[in-house]
């Protein structure tokens, strides 16, 4: 796409300027991090013009972001071109597309009631999870029409990314293209995006579902489209009629997830007592929350898992935080630069220097006993490719006398080269792990003279991971390592998200459930230095 077309939402020059408050969103913000929220990057667009955009360091607003089901909004965005070009009907049966799931034994007859307007209000009434299917070697359109009902078709809302899946494929079976191909001249072009990378399956059908990497700005210049009509920069861009179908309650009540009572569009979340607010979600927070009286979006992209905290949060200080007035504050201003300045040059703590260890280990390779799923990558970005990193393996650190050289190897990529900060700063770098471009920030110090914690923050992700490497006498090394969020965190998330409510004893269950299943997925390994 061409300089030209890359266009940028219009800048206020205050936040007043377009009705809001300077001193309230820095409240806001200094809540956030007092609840110890991972937050990556904000944007608060009033009126199609940006109020407010920052970023936590050493995040940057201009690295396309992982979606994960914030891909599924713009999967239904590409539903709703085909509905518009007459390409298929909502009320089109799956096996129209897929006749051969018809008559199969291999395959429930049931398939083939299932709906295009089934699928896009989640009621197919499949049970697939990703723990259950193997995205790295299977078909995943055999995984989804072998899959085993929860529910009665139509009736009961299962939510599942491989419902949207399946909308890919649909899309690409009645265009003849890709669904980024297929979105490029209708979608992206005219709100100025670059054709965003999109995870695919083996086959190479984007996955709908989860995926998309996407700016800030983008997601935010999605949240305005729909809240002006599908309208952008005068132009009818997404169809009238498909907002409105959008953001019309399917599902009057869907079941509890986290506290809030919520309703269901195609593929939003609708919230009624928040003033008729409505929002497009993403797991670790990723989140367009569309405010229509106020003409306003609040965008965000993040690495947490407390997404019921930072909700609470946001309805604390939203809508209250936009205004009538739009005097100048100029000291109400001057505190908000002040805070987004701060957290923009957020610093890592300064290193700890060994020189003996690090003499005896310079430059020198240590050899693991690989483990399939040891990865710089958390389990919440490997686990749903089908080209996956891990078995991480030959590292090497390379010292000298202010900086550190990192090297390793993971399987499906290339060697892998860090740079990591010692001296209270971040060191940047870019990796290719399997099908993905990975630009990291990473760190490093001693804390202790034989025991060496790296951290590694994938820039574009939502976890990030520490590793300790512990070397022992006879020149063995122990090594483990976790991502953060964790796997526990995940699980809590994962029944909170199901309706149930935060307790001691689900903490419980829930940190013995991720210990055990955390040997496979952030393994502890030995290494032996040659």
């Amino acid at each position: 796409m061409s300089e030209s077309v890359m266009t940028r939402l219009p800048r206020a020059a205050t936040p007043e300027e377009v009705g809001v408050s300077s001193r309230a969103v820095e409240a806001f913000l200094h809540d956030c991090d007092r609840l110890g929220l991972n937050l990556h990057t904000i944007m608060i667009t009033r009126g199609g013009k940006v109020a407010v955009e920052c970023a936590w360091a050493p995040f940057d607003l201009s690295i396309p972001h992982t979606m994960f089901s914030f891909s599924k909004q713009v999967t239904s965005i590409a539903i709703g071109f085909c509905v518009d070009e007459g390409l298929l009907s909502l009320d089109d049966p799956v096996s129209k597309f897929f006749p051969y799931a018809s008559g199969s034994q291999k395959h429930d007859t049931r398939n083939n009631a299932i709906t295009v307007y089934d699928l896009i209000t989640q009621r197919s009434g499949k049970n697939i999870s990703i723990f259950t299917t193997n995205n790295e070697k299977n078909e995943w359109l055999n995984n989804w029409l072998a899959a085993p009902f929860k529910g009665k078709t139509g009736e009961s809302w299962n939510y599942l990314s491989e419902n949207i899946y399946m909308l890919s494929r649909i899309v690409t079976k009645v265009s003849g293209q890709g669904l980024t191909e297929f979105l490029t001249p209708r979608l992206f072009e005219p709100l100025g995006i670059e054709t965003p990378y999109w995870e695919h399956d083996h086959n190479g059908f984007n996955a709908g579902g989860w995926g998309a990497f996407l700016k800030t700005e983008d997601m935010a210049k999605i949240g305005v489209c729909f809240l002006q009509g599908g309208v952008y920069d005068g132009r009818q861009v997404i169809p009238a009629d498909w907002i409105r179908q959008s953001t019309t309650r399917h599902l009057q009540k869907v079941p509890p997830t986290f506290t809030d009572p919520l309703s269901y569009g195609f593929q939003l979340f609708i919230q009624p007592e928040f003033r008729g607010t409505y929002s497009f979600n993403g797991l670790y927070t990723q989140f367009d929350i569309m405010y229509p009286e106020y003409d306003a979006v609040l965008t965000c992209t993040a690495g947490e898992l407390r997404e019921a905290d930072f909700l609470h949060n946001v309805h604390k200080h939203f809508p209250g935080i936009f205004t009538k007035a739009t005097e100048a504050d100029a000291e109400g201003f001057a505190l908000l630069q002040a805070y987004e300045q701060k957290i923009a040059e957020r610093k890592p703590p300064m290193a700890r220097r060994r020189p003996e260890t690090e003499t005896k280990i310079n430059g020198r390779t240590i050899r693991t006993t690989a483990r399939k799923n040891a990865s710089i990558l958390g389990s919440g970005n490997n686990f749903y490719l089908y080209a996956r990193a891990g078995k991480i393996n030959d590292f090497c650190f390379k010292f000298t006398e202010d900086s550190l050289q990192v090297e390793f190897s993971e399987k499906n990529s290339p060697p892998a080269v860090i740079k990591v900060g010692l001296d209270g700063e971040y060191q940047y770098s870019e990796l290719q792990l399997a099908e993905l471009k990975v630009p990291v920030a990473s760190y490093g110090t001693w804390v202790s003279e034989n025991v060496f914690k790296l951290v590694v923050v994938p820039r574009n992700m939502a976890q990030y991971r520490e590793f300790y490497f512990r070397f022992l006498p006879m020149d063995v090394v122990h090594i483990s390592s976790r991502a953060f969020p964790t796997i526990k965190d995940t699980f809590e998330f994962y029944l909170q998200f199901n309706g149930m409510k935060p307790s001691k004893l689900l903490s419980g269950v829930c940190a013995t459930a991720a210990a055990v299943l955390g040997l496979g997925v952030d393994p502890n390994f030995y290494g032996v230095i040659k």
